[in-house]
């Protein structure tokens, strides 16, 4: 995935933060089953947060700790699965996701 794509990509997310009353906090993500996601094991959870890891996080255990995030969808022409939150204080995250809906990487933008 070139950085351009994906700086293009981030940026027109972000503008529609501005219409984000207009949408659901989550646009254009498809978290999968919640009904068929496994729970995180207590090991994974710290401090009621969930610790984050590339290649065990999966995407649906995610969606209740982005929960009061504005959080957009994303694919780029490789078909990268991602997902880009801002919380209340204009802090950004990505989150790409494998076919799976592993995490295959994430941080701050």
């Amino acid at each position: 995935m070139k950085k351009t794509c994906l700086l293009a990509v981030i940026t027109g997310a972000l503008l529609l933060q501005g219409c984000a009353s207009a949408f659901q906090k989550h646009h254009g993500i498809d978290w999968g089953n919640a009904d068929t996601c496994p729970a995180p094991k207590p090991s994974e959870i710290k401090n009621t947060r969930l610790l984050i890891e590339d290649g065990k996080t999966l995407k649906c255990q995610i969606r209740p700790y982005v929960s009061n995030m504005a959080c957009q969808g994303i694919t780029d022409k490789t078909n990268a699965d991602g997902v880009v939150c801002q919380n209340g204080m204009g802090n950004t995250i990505l989150f790409i996701f494998d076919e799976k809906g592993v995490l295959k990487s994430h941080g701050p933008i």
